[in-house]
């Protein structure tokens, strides 16, 4: 009674006098668990259903003390009206963990309807144990059922140590392995392909040049810049001197101190005036000049690639210069 009074007080609203609410008085009111019996430990349901009026509204009090139970979860409301008639039903979801005789404390359901503010005490609610102490027969009272058994522990065999050496061997053959491949790869060094010479350079140059088509594009000045940078560095790298910082003057007395044989000095002289004709008075050449201007200088690095590597071939085949 106490505790229904209790939740009545908890239930009635800021400002209210601690007068307990009057009972409400429905139709027909049921407490049920979904196991005849319980363990320790052992979840199971309580399911509270109450038939009233449509018009009137029931709910757990809030709190809501379940003690010596324990409230798994949040319970549930469900509510079905057919005309007049209304059916609620409440769900908790409960366990037993401490206490041997347990139970569900009264409840004091709040209503509210046309009659005003209301409770239903639901009573005490016993839940019946289940001792699995008694069910093995125990020979004492000492032994008797206090709560759950602490865990057992089962020898389980074990092939960890078996893996673990395993692929501490797997490891071992593979690092192994690894190491003789590196120095077999040591023992034989991978040949280097040798440098472009100059005139492989400067052909590969003046082929992509002239399959590039830059002149199409509105280029041809551009094209006879690279062209003239093309013919530069082949003549520096033959003769050994930095010929793309000289002027055309400079380069053409470092060629007349140096001679180059193969080299026709005065088309040369002609050829690199035309660049400079192009390059800084700002003619835009023509496609068919562009192409004759390739093919000059493809001329000049095989004519002097021809002279220059026929003593070495000459050498390499064993014979006099």
């Amino acid at each position: 009674m106490i505790a229904i009074l209790l939740a009545a007080a908890a239930a009635a609203p800021p400002g209210a006098d601690a007068q307990p609410a009057p009972p409400a008085h429905p139709f027909a009111v049921s407490v049920r668990s979904d196991k005849a019996e319980v363990t320790l430990g052992e979840p199971f349901t309580l399911t509270i259903r109450v038939e009233h009026p449509a018009l009137d509204v029931y709910a757990l009090p809030e709190p809501l003390l379940v003690e010596p139970l324990l409230l798994r979860g949040a319970p549930t409301v469900a509510r079905q009206s057919q005309g007049d008639l209304a059916e609620t039903t409440f769900t908790l979801p409960l366990a037993v963990l401490k206490s041997l005789e347990p139970h569900l404390a009264p409840l004091a359901l709040r209503v509210d309807g046309p009659e005003g503010a209301r409770q239903l005490a639901v009573p005490e609610t016993p839940i019946r144990l289940r001792s699995l102490v008694a069910e093995e027969r125990a020979a004492s009272a000492e032994q008797a059922h206090h709560g759950p058994k602490p865990p057992v522990p089962v020898l389980v065999r074990s092939f960890l140590w078996a893996w673990l050496l395993g692929g501490v061997l797997l490891l071992a053959a593979g690092l192994l392995a690894l190491r003789e491949a590196r120095r077999r790869r040591a023992r034989r060094p991978l040949p280097i392909p040798p440098p472009p010479t100059p005139e492989e350079e400067a052909m590969a140059r003046l082929l992509s040049l002239k399959q590039r088509r830059p002149w199409d594009r509105g280029l041809g000045r551009a094209a006879v810049f690279e062209l003239s940078e093309i013919v530069r560095a082949y003549l520096g790298r033959r003769l050994c001197f930095d010929a793309l910082d000289l002027t055309t003057e400079e380069v053409l007395a470092e060629l007349h101190r140096r001679r180059l044989l193969g080299l026709d000095l005065p088309e040369l002289s002609g050829e690199l005036s035309w660049q400079d004709l192009v390059k800084f008075a700002k003619a835009e050449p023509g496609a068919e000049d562009c192409e004759r201007a390739i093919d000059r200088a493809a001329s000049l690095v095989d004519r002097t690639r021809a002279v220059v590597e026929m003593p070495e071939r000459r050498a390499a085949a064993g014979g006099a210069p």
